[in-house]
């Protein structure tokens, strides 16, 4: 079983984490969607970061995408989440 994490970041800091883990990454893949989740998203967008949203809630594709149309991936499985980061990142 291999890991999608390269480098664990501990940080001990609370919310805080959330904007070391966006800041430090390439690419934002967001899993479904609760506040935690919310709010790295808004981070990423704030630093303009390219997100992938994987998550079935019409209501949050519908917000994030109206927040930052060119920053937001809207993707409907984990094959084609790895697949846009790939893009991306190319």
């Amino acid at each position: 079983m291999s890991s999608w994490v390269d480098i664990a970041i501990f940080t001990d800091m609370g919310n805080s984490r959330n904007n070391i883990n966006v800041l430090t990454s390439d690419v934002v893949i967001a899993c479904g969607m609760g506040a935690g989740t919310a709010s790295e998203i808004a981070l990423a967008l704030k630093a303009n970061k390219q997100v992938i949203l994987l998550n079935n809630d019409v209501e949050s594709k519908l917000f994030f995408k109206k927040l930052s149309p060119e920053n937001i991936y809207i993707v409907e499985s984990v094959e084609q989440a790895i697949a846009t980061a790939k893009t991306i990142l190319s």
